[in-house]
């Protein structure tokens, strides 16, 4: 293992199945989902209300959530405003470890695994209580204001997406 799998092992060696709810403490995991356009190369990102940066859709898992790509599904759907989510992803596509602002309260790091979910660029997003905005953006036209290390992520998540979308549904494009 490398990288933020250590991250992750360490977490639940020290916290168990509390490392799943909020409520466990200052670190836990989260469940998010980056949405992409293949056709378009493109990329839905919420401008988050608590952050002040443009970044994926996600957050805590509920009582409902019955598994992580569940909570990352709703949160994508929640965030995002889209009916229709063409495909989602059956394993996440990253693990990421990211250090939180003191404007997330009691949270002081998450723990974020990483789904991925196709939609169209038509597909107009409604903006939820958590954002500023949602907007469809180019790879090639990112937001300035990208929460950090985005901006060298995201294409290696839009790749990661892509060829996980590929493999699930047999596309070759």
């Amino acid at each position: 293992m490398t990288g933020f799998a250590l991250d992750f092992e360490s977490l639940f060696s020290t916290a168990g199945d509390g490392a799943l709810r909020r409520g466990a403490g200052a670190e836990h995991v989260t469940a998010s989902c980056l949405i992409f356009d293949p056709d378009t190369e493109a990329v839905l990102l919420n401008h988050h209300r608590k952050a002040g940066l443009w970044g994926q859709f996600g957050g805590h898992l509920e009582p409902e959530d019955d598994s992580l790509r569940a909570a990352a599904r709703r949160e994508a759907t929640e965030e995002s405003g889209l009916s229709q989510l063409t495909w989602f992803s059956l394993i996440p596509i990253d693990l990421h470890v990211h250090d939180l602002s003191a404007s997330f309260g009691a949270c002081r790091r998450h723990f974020d695994v990483v789904f991925a979910a196709v939609a169209d660029v038509d597909q107009v997003p409604v903006v939820s209580d958590e954002s500023l905005a949602v907007k469809w953006f180019p790879l090639t036209d990112l937001p300035s204001s990208l929460m950090p290390d985005l901006v060298v992520r995201l294409p290696q998540l839009f790749r990661a997406g892509l060829e996980s979308w590929r493999v699930s549904d047999g596309h070759r494009g």
